[in-house]
């Protein structure tokens, strides 16, 4: 390669710039929330060709001003898996203002770099460091300086990031920190439901799902009553409301419901659709039964309530598109088109 950063000085000089910079993190609010996803793509194969789009609307917010100047790339080590070896590679990087937005990533690279693409780094060999769990998330791991800063203004257009690499010493899986909009955000159940009568402990919401792809929701009630009248309350945000007088209270204010009738069990598995959820905004949903019950106080038993939350809004103003298949060899740094995937990337530490 045609490049390359030899002399002791030249190492010392690019640390200092590196700690001279300020950083900010996309997509915006995970610069201190680990991003719940993590992959290895495109770090797992000799060679590879990868992008990402980032959206003016959401690197307005990770910048804080209209117009940043880049002067690295920066990604953090995922904090759930095992420590990643180092590597050299030699990298070239390239930035473009396009107006091509996330959900609309094309397969071809060069479409996704917009008109004028600046090549900022030229092919370099780079000495990466191993990198272990120091934190949640994790402090900047792997960092990409390039040799011309980029003027990035907001109102130009959206922002592509393009790295291409080659001569990896080591195909060894490292997983990065990434964030998705492909699966919904499970959490524990809220509160305690009552015991109904003829169970021998409280009812709860056994299984939950929401499909961020079809939006199917699916809450299941056990241990309620036999054969009993029941409600299913759905709601937004957890905001738990008391109510004097009965076995359990309401984890939040009620904006829907369905009915049924429990079976023989106590149990009524509620499922329905919503659509596809990939772009909505984000919000917490909960679910919460209740049914009659002579046996209780007032008549009526209540479970616990599930909640299922959407990830954040600024992921969907993320894509990536990467030819880098698993163990590959030499050559697709090169490569022209590769695979897309929408709402899905690495956390990116863009240094200015």
């Amino acid at each position: 390669m045609n490049t390359r950063c030899l002399s002791l000085l030249c190492v010392t000089l690019a640390s200092a710039g590196l700690s001279a910079q300020s950083f900010h993190t996309a997509p915006f609010g995970f610069a201190t929330v680990e991003g719940r996803d993590n992959n290895t793509i495109p770090w797992w194969t000799a060679s590879a060709s990868y992008q990402q789009i980032h959206d003016a609307s959401d690197l307005a917010n990770v910048f804080g001003t209209t117009f940043a100047v880049i002067n690295s790339l920066n990604f953090r080590k995922d904090n759930t898996s095992s420590a990643a070896p180092g590597r050299t590679m030699d990298v070239q990087i390239t930035l473009g203002v396009t107006s091509v937005n996330a959900t609309a990533a094309s397969s071809s690279f060069a479409t996704n770099l917009g008109p004028s693409p600046q090549i900022v780094l030229p092919y370099t060999t780079l000495n990466l460091p191993t990198l272990t769990n120091v934190g949640a998330p994790n402090p900047l791991g792997w960092s990409f300086p390039v040799q011309t800063p980029f003027p990035y203004a907001i109102a130009t257009g959206n922002l592509c990031w393009e790295l291409r690499f080659t001569n990896a010493s080591t195909t060894a899986n490292l997983a990065m920190d990434a964030v998705g909009r492909l699966n919904s955000i499970v959490a524990p159940n809220l509160g305690t439901g009552c015991i109904a009568t003829g169970q021998s402990s409280a009812a709860t919401i056994g299984l939950k799902s929401l499909s961020m792809a079809t939006g199917a929701w699916r809450n299941r009630l056990d241990r309620a009553a036999s054969s009993a009248p029941a409600v299913q309350l759905m709601g937004f945000g957890a905001t738990p409301v008391p109510l004097p007088g009965f076995c359990s209270g309401l984890e939040f204010f009620p904006v829907a419901s369905l009915q049924s009738v429990t079976d023989g069990a106590g149990q009524w598995d509620s499922s329905f659709t919503l659509g596809s959820l990939y772009d909505m905004p984000t919000v917490d949903l909960l679910s919460q039964f209740a049914w009659i019950d002579g046996g209780l106080p007032n008549g009526v038993g209540l479970s616990d309530a599930s909640s299922i939350a959407l990830p954040a809004d600024s992921i969907r103003n993320l894509s990536r598109i990467y030819h880098a298949p698993f163990g590959g060899g030499l050559g697709n740094e090169t490569a022209t088109s590769g695979s897309v995937d929408r709402r899905y990337g690495l956390v990116t530490i863009f240094g200015q």
